[in-house]
Parts: C-alpha cells; sequence; structure tokens
C-alpha cells in the first residue's frame, strides 16, 4: 500500500511520531488515506512526485517486548522476557534447542535489530497467542529482523493465534531466510471494538479483494528482503507470502516450498515495487494463487498452483499513475482454478506463459474488467500502456475477454494452441500457433499474411478487424467449420 510524498510532506510527517499518531486517532487511517490520495492526485497532476506512507512503517519509536531480544550484534537479557523461553542455549550470534511460548498481547518471539546483527535460530519452537495491533510495524511477529539486520531460521516452528499475529517480519533494510520450517498463522476472532480500515492496525483484508482472515504468516516491507526454502508456509486465510509498503524495493523468494491458504486468502502478494519469485514450489488455496498491485512482479517457475477461487489478480488502487505496469510471469508448472485464471481490473500488465499449463474450470482464461474499488486507480482519459499477454509453447483451452473500456488488450501465440473465444482484443499468431474460436468472437488481427492458423468450431463465427501487417480481408470458411469475416478500413485496437 505504498504512496509516495513529496519531500515537504515527508517532513511534516516526520517532524514527530507524536503528531502522526494524534491524526491517527483524530481522523483515523482511512480518513487520512483518501485525504492523502486526493493530494497525491492534485501534485501528480501539477507533475510533483508522487506521496508515500514510510511513517506508518518506521518502527523507531516503537518499544518491542520479545522473548529473545538481539541489538548489534548482542544479545540483550535485560530486554528479553526469559521467562517465555525454556530449553537450549542463547548467545550473541545464534540460539538452538529452545522453546518459546507465550499468551501475552504484541509479544514477539525473537527479534532482531541492527547491521551488526546476523543471527541464527535452529531447531526452535515459537507458539504465540494474544492480539497483536499492528503487523506494519511487526508487533507480534513470531521471528522479526528490523533494521538492517539478518536473521536465519533453520528447522524452526512458528506457530501464532490471534489477530495480525504474522509468523515472521523482516522490514527496514533486513534480511530473512528460513530453512526446512513451518511457519503457521492461524488468525483469530476480531475484537468487538474493531473498525474497518485501510493500514496501520488494519485486521483483517481490504473488503474490496473479497478475501476473509485476520492474520498474515510472512510479511516483507520497507526494501528488505525474505527468502523461504524446502519450508511449509500456512496461512488461515488472508495471506501465506505477503508484501506491503516497498518503498524502493521489496523481494521475496520461495523455493521448494509448500504454501497452503485454507480459506479466502492468497498465496502471495506484489505490493508496489514488490518482485516475487517462486520456484518448484506448492500453492493451495480457496482465494488467489497470488496478488499484484501496480508495478509489483510475480514469477513463477515450476509451480503446482490449485485455487478453488481465481488464479492471479491485477490491481492498481491508490496512485497517482496510471500508466504503471505490472509483471505476471508463469513459466512451466500448472495453475489450475474454479474460477478465472488471471483477472485484471483496471491495471495495465505485461503477463506471460510460457510452457505452463494453465486450466480453469469455468473456461474463464484471461478477464480484465472495470475495478469496481472506490480507491482504483483512475486514467482520467490519460492514454495508457494497457494489457499485453504472451502466450509461448504451450496448449490451452480458455475465454479471454476484454472488458476495461480505458485500455488496450494484444494478445500474442508463439508456438501456442489455443481453443476459446476472444473479444475485444488484438491477436497476432506466430505460424506455428493456432487458434480455435469454440464460440463467436470479435478482435483485430495483426500481423496475418494467411488464415492457417485460425479455426473455429461449427457454427462459430469470427468477426475481425484487419489490423498492422494483416493481409487478411473477406469472408474465409475455416476447416472446422466456423466462418471468419474479417473487414478492412478500420481503427485498429492497437
Amino acid at each position: 500500500m505504498q504512496i509516495r510524498k513529496p519531500l515537504e510532506f515527508r517532513k511534516l510527517l516526520n517532524h514527530t511520531s507524536t503528531r502522526w499518531s494524534r491524526l491517527v486517532a483524530v481522523c483515523g487511517v482511512t480518513t487520512l488515506l483518501l485525504l492523502v490520495t486526493l493530494l497525491a492526485t492534485i501534485w501528480g497532476q501539477q507533475g510533483a512526485p508522487p506521496i508515500d506512507f514510510s511513517s506508518m512503517i518506521s518502527t523507531a519509536n516503537t518499544k518491542f517486548i520479545a522473548a529473545i531480544f538481539i541489538n548489534d550484534g548482542v544479545y540483550i537479557p535485560d530486554e528479553s522476557k526469559k521467562d517465555a523461553v525454556s530449553n537450549g542455549k542463547i548467545g550473541n550470534t545464534s540460539a538452538e534447542d529452545i522453546r518459546i511460548s507465550s499468551n501475552a498481547n504484541d509479544f514477539n518471539g525473537i527479534y532482531v535489530k541492527g547491521s551488526k546483527s546476523n543471527y541464527t535460530l535452529s531447531n526452535a519452537t515459537i507458539n504465540l497467542s494474544g492480539y497483536g495491533s499492528n503487523d506494519f510495524l511487526g508487533i507480534g511477529s513470531g521471528a522479526m529482523v528490523n533494521s538492517g539486520g539478518t536473521l536465519v531460521l533453520k528447522n524452526v516452528k512458528i506457530t501464532t493465534n490471534g489477530v495480525i499475529r504474522s509468523a515472521t517480519t523482516s522490514t527496514d533494510n533486513s534480511t530473512l531466510k528460513v530453512y526446512n520450517s513451518m511457519l503457521i498463522a492461524n488468525g483469530g476472532t476480531l475484537p468487538k471494538s474493531y473498525v474497518a480500515k485501510i493500514g496501520a492496525g488494519m485486521m483483517e483484508p481490504p473488503a474490496p479483494l473479497g478475501l476473509s482472515g485476520t492474520a498474515r504468516t510472512c510479511l516483507t516491507l520497507d526494501n528488505s528482503s525474505s527468502y523461504f526454502y524446502d519450508s511449509t508456509i500456512i496461512a488461515d486465510g488472508w495471506g501465506a507470502l505477503s508484501t506491503d509498503i516497498a518503498l524502493d524495493h521489496v523481494y521475496l523468494e520461495a523455493n521448494n516450498c509448500d504454501v497452503q491458504v485454507r480459506n479466502k486468502g492468497y498465496g502471495t502478494y506484489a505490493d508496489w515495487n514488490c518482485k516475487v519469485v517462486i520456484n518448484n514450489s506448492k500453492i493451495s488455496t480457496a482465494g488467489y494463487a497470488g496478488i499484484i498491485a501496480s508495478i509489483g512482479e510475480i514469477h513463477f517457475s515450476k509451480v503446482n498452483a490449485s485455487s478453488s477461487g481465481r488464479g492471479f489478480l491485477i490491481h492498481s488502487v491508490m496512485r497517482s499513475n496510471p500508466a504503471e505496469i505490472a509483471l505476471l510471469e508463469i513459466k512451466d508448472g500448472k495453475i489450475t482454478t474454479q474460477d478465472t485464471l488471471i483477472l485484471v481490473k483496471s491495471a495495465n500488465a505485461d503477463i506471460t506463459i510460457d510452457g505452463a499449463k494453465l486450466v480453469s474450470k469455468n473456461g474463464s482464461l484471461i478477464h480484465s474488467v472495470i475495478n469496481d474499488d472506490s480507491m482504483a486507480t483512475k486514467t482520467n482519459g490519460q492514454k495508457v500502456p494497457g494489457i499485453k499477454a504472451t502466450l509461448r509453447n504451450t496448449t490451452l483451452e480458455g475465454n479471454i475477454l476484454h472488458e476495461d473500456t480505458e485500455r488496450a488488450m494484444l494478445i500474442s501465440l508463439v508456438s501456442t494452441a489455443l481453443k476459446g473465444a476472444i473479444k475485444n482484443a488484438s491477436v497476432s499468431l506466430d505460424t506455428s500457433s493456432k487458434w480455435t474460436a469454440t464460440s463467436n468472437s470479435n478482435l483485430t488481427i495483426l500481423d496475418a499474411a494467411n488464415v492457417s492458423p485460425i479455426d473455429a468450431l461449427t457454427g462459430v463465427t469470427i468477426t475481425a478487424v484487419a489490423g498492422q501487417g494483416c493481409k487478411l480481408k473477406g469472408d474465409y470458411k475455416l476447416p472446422g467449420g466456423g466462418n471468419l469475416i474479417v473487414k478492412s478500413n478500420v481503427v485498429s485496437h492497437k
């Protein structure tokens, strides 16, 4: 949820954290977000830098209470709640064979801080219950690394029970590495006094996402990186591998992992300026395999994902620049969904499917729509890059439907066989590709020297416009029994 701000606004927010806290207390986070989003739009139209909420993730004035407290490479017994720790050994650079257990609210398991910290926790168990109060700050996280530190987890099991109790948090230019571990966030019941909000202290996903849950299992923010190897990551809902407020960048990588989301949540989320790479892993969810916001990136390689909901959501909210492009790359592997496989809501996207098998049980492969989220980024009549999808080295079945009237869609087939309808998009096919329309379609055809890559089933009509490089014109009876009608001298979608 990154928003950037002019230097003057940054100085105002950072003048004292107390003033910011008072503003939040008086106005509420949602009201302030709406206000600065309006200001961001005005400033953006005037050519000023976009805005951001760095103060929301500033931990400088946050007091952390933890079972193990490490500061700049030194174990601080006086800052550590030793009565929550049993067994094992704790040193300045490592701890092993320990058990941490606590039912206290806002209590961290292990907290590692400072650029001089390079800490390894191995063969450990952490069990935390009770409320968290702010997962943007990592309050209540099972294992947290902050302020340029490095934390390594080896053969560690972390279980949290309670709202916004993340199993891991990496923030403020820090690095987290996890090996052969199990990370579980079970979430909890929302307090009766909770009022839905977006921003610091939010205890559930934003309503427009249509998700459930009250905790994100692993959270990476603020110029930090997280790496997961041979591990199991479980979320009750909301999200398993999450990113937020990148500022300049955030990087999240998972290798040979098993990612499970029991209810309507996401396997991973790539927020603005966040890059997520998932390799040789499994994902199961009732929500989304992945969500991308604005200029986020998701790269799947040899991932086997199943979703009783959708595959991917690409959207843009709370941004002043409508030209930003999300990046989704799916290479090899298999993605199976009950609903739409790739849903794009009022966003520009560069999508590449390379050698992957995509199966949408409702027959919707790619669908673009106007976002009904009140915070959706508006084009305000500006020309935007649009949606580009390259389907390469694969065989796919499913429809491609473009219903976003604010931007164009370009589909490129390269050594690919596609069966399904295409509507309102521009399409190019190389000579080694084949598209068979299974229901009536309308599109712009690009770069076609002959009709051989195009087919349609009996009773199906393809109505097309000859776009750039297309030499087709007139009516064609196709081998599958359908018809192609190509009109010329009409403005291309491209």
